[in-house]
């Protein structure tokens, strides 16, 4: 008598797995192709540099270097001004013209001091701990660049 070895799959249990893999990437898909978590992150990312760059500005040229959102007048806006009345602009040295970060269409912007400013020794003006909070529309995701109290330190 012949003993038979089984190889290989059926084709019900082939078919089972497609299906199952077909659900898997309908309900995961979506998730990965919505592009708003990233650029969430990639906007806290920027705001946080845009902050840096007010802060080393103002040391470098030792003056008064104000970070100003007016949602009323630009939303999602924050533009470097050499005063807290954005007379001067700090000019980007990318392109030349006022230095104006513009977050994605994607995110809304909450900010606990809308003019936030460094001093020549990069401390925060007023000298009170501040923060910026960064949500994607749909409120799935959010983060927060803190500025501390006493040093300016901005994580």
């Amino acid at each position: 008598m012949r003993v038979v070895a089984s190889r290989g799959f059926t084709l019900v249990e082939l078919v089972v797995v497609i299906a199952l893999a077909g659900v898997m990437v309908a309900v995961a898909a979506p998730r990965f192709a919505n592009g708003d978590i990233f650029e969430t992150r990639g906007d806290a990312g920027l705001l946080s540099s845009t902050l840096r760059y007010a802060q080393k500005t103002a040391i470098a040229q030792r003056r008064d270097v104000y970070a100003i959102r007016n949602a009323a007048v630009t939303p999602n806006t924050v533009r470097l001004c050499f005063d807290a009345a954005c007379a001067q602009s700090v000019i980007n040295p990318e392109t030349g013209t006022a230095y104006v970060f513009t977050f994605s269409k994607s995110v809304t912007v909450s900010a606990f001091n809308n003019s936030l400013g460094f001093d020549a020794l990069g401390r925060a003006i007023p000298n009170v701990a501040s923060s910026y909070t960064v949500t994607n529309k749909n409120g799935a995701q959010s983060f927060t660049v803190n500025i501390e109290q006493d040093t300016g330190y901005i994580r």
